[in-house]
């Protein structure tokens, strides 16, 4: 391994999204174009053999740069070059189909990067014993649920000899085994001379993987060094910040683009009665209503409506949609709203991006991005919660109670000797 090949070389990187906002009434709604800058400026390299960390709250653009070190995007300015093969795991099903098995699937990825029917030959007993799948390697991969979709593509991926393998937080996804196992085997590709660029917020993780972390706030590096120092700033920021969400904060780095399919929209969203808000404001325990106003252009069988909450640190923190609670939508014609509503809603302090979105089925959801329609970051839930209801991210109601007993109680007794005893009386 040379300590003078350097695989990673990015420069001044710059990328620009145009967004397009709705404004008005369903009446009066007019559209416009409003620039968002994900990076800012970046610059880093990084070796053969190199562990680079990248952190950062949602919306940092942590999942712009690793798309475009991929491929996947292009910069708006600035260069990202990289030498080698590259494999990245952006998702669980990147490259894969969902029609093919998942042995199939392993040789479709393999040969797309150059491998022969013979080197193949050899990896795939490897890739199967990996991922733990077992026969279920051979069924096809629409059957695979999201945990087992995640232990082919981070398996293929790590057995590929990639010369730079980038990881977009899937290491920190599927089953706390597989995990363990996934960033050994990155440790032991780093040892071999892979260089790797990974993003996660498994903290610890990074702590024992990476070599060198780098902080994005906004698009820009804000911290970059040793893995204990970046942390710590990185930490340090969320304290001051204080887990605050500003209104008009970019969408969750969490949420993949999505393409909206149009036969089925969102005409607007109420929550505890505020109507399309940018900031709803409540408090823990408190009820929770939510309100998605529709409109049906062709009738559509197979809706599903997704709620979901994310912390501003990139923390998953709630999610249902009607499939997981069992409601059978039916078909949707027309116009029409769809509830969602909370007793007692158990989050504790903290703002809290709210993702709306009407999705064709459960599966669809997860490989595809083509949503019927998707509102990655509708508004932001602001949650007030007082000390006593506890400590963390969820509160549950409970009570303490104490029971004393008489003091002699509390000690043994010792054990009677065969000594006389002396009255003491």
């Amino acid at each position: 391994m040379s300590e003078d090949l350097t695989r990673v070389v990015v420069r001044r990187l710059w990328k620009r999204y145009r967004l397009q906002k709705e404004e008005g009434g369903l009446l009066r709604r007019r559209t416009r174009t409003e620039d968002h800058w994900a990076l800012r400026g970046v610059d880093f390299t990084l070796p053969e053999g190199g562990a680079l960390g990248i952190i950062g709250s949602n919306g940092s653009g942590k999942s712009t740069l690793l798309q475009i070190l991929a491929g996947v995007l292009p910069p708006t300015s600035g260069t990202a070059e990289t030498s080698g093969r590259v494999i990245a795991v952006l998702n669980p099903t990147a490259g894969f189909h969902p029609d093919l098995s998942g042995l199939e699937n392993i040789r479709m990825l393999a040969t797309l990067h150059g491998f022969d029917r013979d080197a193949l030959a050899q990896r795939i007993p490897q890739i199967t014993e990996f991922s733990g799948l077992g026969d279920y390697v051979a069924q096809p991969l629409r059957t695979y649920s999201a945990g087992m979709m995640i232990r082919l593509g981070v398996s293929t991926a790590m057995h590929l000899d990639p010369d730079v393998l980038i990881v977009d937080e899937v290491l920190s996804a599927g089953d706390l085994a597989f995990q363990r196992q996934a960033v050994a085997k990155a440790r032991q590709l780093r040892d071999q001379g892979t260089a790797i660029i990974v993003s996660t917020h498994a903290l610890g993780d990074l702590a024992t993987l990476c070599d060198r972390l780098i902080l994005l706030d906004r698009g820009e590096v804000r911290s970059e060094g040793s893995a204990d120092q970046v942390v710590a700033s990185y930490l340090q920021r969320v304290d001051e910040d204080g887990g605050k969400i500003q209104a008009g904060a970019p969408v969750v780095g969490g949420a993949r683009p999505t393409t909206p399919d149009g036969r089925l929209r969102i005409t607007s969203i109420t929550i505890n009665g505020e109507q399309d808000p940018s900031c709803v404001e409540t408090t823990s325990g408190a009820p929770l209503e939510v309100a998605i106003a529709w409109q049906a252009d062709e009738p559509v069988d197979d809706a599903v409506f997704r709620f979901q909450l994310f912390r501003n640190d990139g923390l998953f923190a709630h999610g249902q949609n009607t499939v997981r609670h069992g409601m059978a939508v039916g078909r949707l014609e027309g116009s029409g709203v769809t509830r969602l509503s909370y007793e007692n809603f158990g989050l504790l302090g903290g703002d809290y991006y709210v993702a709306l979105g009407i999705w064709p089925d459960e599966y669809r959801s997860l490989t595809t991005g083509e949503p019927y329609d998707h509102r990655p970051s509708a508004c932001i839930l602001r949650i007030g919660a007082d000390r006593s209801q506890g400590a963390g991210i969820a509160g549950f109601p409970c009570q303490w109670t104490v029971e004393r007993e008489e003091a002699a109680t509390l000690h043994e007794v010792p054990e009677q000797s065969d000594a006389p005893q002396r009255d003491l009386a």
